[in-house]
C-alpha cells in the first residue's frame, strides 16, 4: 500500500484496504522512526504532492505545486524541492499544445477572378485550396489545383503539414505540365498563399495571382463544390482509417475524376 501512495490517494487506498487513515499514518510514522528530519519532511511533502496532483487532475507543475503545499505546510518548501520530489514520484504535469497561429506574410492580392468561373481555354484560369482529409485521430492535408476551362485536376499534393510547403510542392507539380506565362491563379488569403515562397514562385513564372476576399467561400466555389464531391464519392465510401489508405483513396479518385468520370459542365464528355 505504501508503493501506491504515489499513484493514488491515500483515502482511497485505506478504503479498498479496509483500514483506517489513522492507522495506515500510524504504521508509517513507526517505519519512519529511523528516518532523519529532513527525510521525514520529504516523505508528507510527497503525499502533499501526490494530493495536490490529482486534486488538480494532473495539470499542476511544480511551480504551482509549491504555491499550494507552502499554504499549508508548516515551513516554506523551496520550489527545487518540490521538483526533484515530483521527479521522484514520477509525476509530471500534463501539457496541452497551443494551437499553431501563422502569421501571414503580407504578399495579398485583388480578387481579379472576381467569381468568373469560364475559361476559354487549358491554362488561362486556375484556382486551388487545400482541405483536410480525417478518419478519427488521422488526418491529412490535401492541396489541389483545378483548370476552370477542362475542369481537370492539374496537380495535388497530400501532406501531414498544413504549411508553406504544401501549397508550393502543388504548384511545382503543375508547373511541370506546361507554359504557365500569364496563368491566373485564385486562392483564398490563407497564410500560405500569402507567403514569400509562393508568391516568388508565382511572380518567377509570370503567373497572375488573385484571392478571394476576405471570409468568402463563394469567391473561390469551384475548387470547394470539389472538395465536397471528392468527400462524398470517395472518402465516405471507402471509410480510409490510415494515411497511407486516405493517399491511395485519393490517387484512386483523382484518376477516376480526370479520365474517368464525365464532367455535365463539358456536355457529359469524360
Amino acid at each position: 500500500m505504501e508503493e501506491l501512495t504515489s499513484t493514488f490517494s491515500v483515502t482511497g487506498l485505506c478504503i479498498i484496504a479496509s483500514v483506517s487513515r489513522s492507522g495506515f499514518y500510524k504504521w508509517r510514522n513507526r517505519q519512519n522512526q529511523s528516518l532523519t528530519r529532513k527525510q521525514k519532511e520529504d516523505e508528507h511533502i510527497k503525499d502533499l504532492i501526490v494530493h495536490f496532483d490529482h486534486l488538480f487532475n494532473h495539470t499542476y507543475g511544480y511551480p504551482r505545486l509549491t504555491e499550494e503545499i507552502n499554504d499549508i505546510h508548516f515551513k516554506k518548501v523551496n520550489h527545487k524541492r518540490v521538483y526533484r520530489l515530483q521527479k521522484q514520484l514520477g509525476i509530471q504535469a500534463q501539457i496541452f499544445k497551443k494551437k499553431v497561429r501563422y502569421k501571414h506574410e503580407g504578399y495579398k492580392a485583388q480578387n481579379v477572378l472576381n467569381r468568373d468561373f469560364r475559361a476559354k481555354k487549358p491554362f488561362e484560369k486556375w484556382v486551388t485550396d487545400i482541405t483536410y482529409l480525417s478518419t478519427g485521430i488521422t488526418r491529412l492535408y490535401l492541396s489541389t489545383i483545378l483548370d476552370l476551362c477542362t475542369k481537370e485536376v492539374v496537380s495535388y499534393h497530400v501532406s501531414e503539414h498544413n504549411d508553406n510547403d504544401l501549397v508550393v510542392q502543388t504548384l511545382n507539380k503543375a508547373l511541370e505540365k506546361g507554359s504557365v506565362d500569364g496563368t491566373m491563379i485564385h486562392s483564398d488569403q490563407g497564410h500560405q498563399y500569402t507567403s514569400h515562397a509562393y508568391t516568388n514562385l508565382l511572380e518567377e513564372n509570370d503567373m497572375v495571382k488573385s484571392m478571394s476576399r476576405k471570409a468568402n467561400c463563394w469567391d473561390n466555389a469551384p475548387i470547394e463544390s470539389f472538395f465536397g464531391r471528392l468527400k462524398e464519392e470517395s472518402m465516405r465510401i471507402h471509410k480510409p482509417k490510415t494515411k497511407q489508405e486516405i493517399r491511395r483513396v485519393i490517387d484512386d479518385y483523382m484518376d477516376l475524376y480526370n479520365h474517368r468520370r464525365r464532367q455535365k459542365k463539358l456536355g457529359g464528355q469524360a
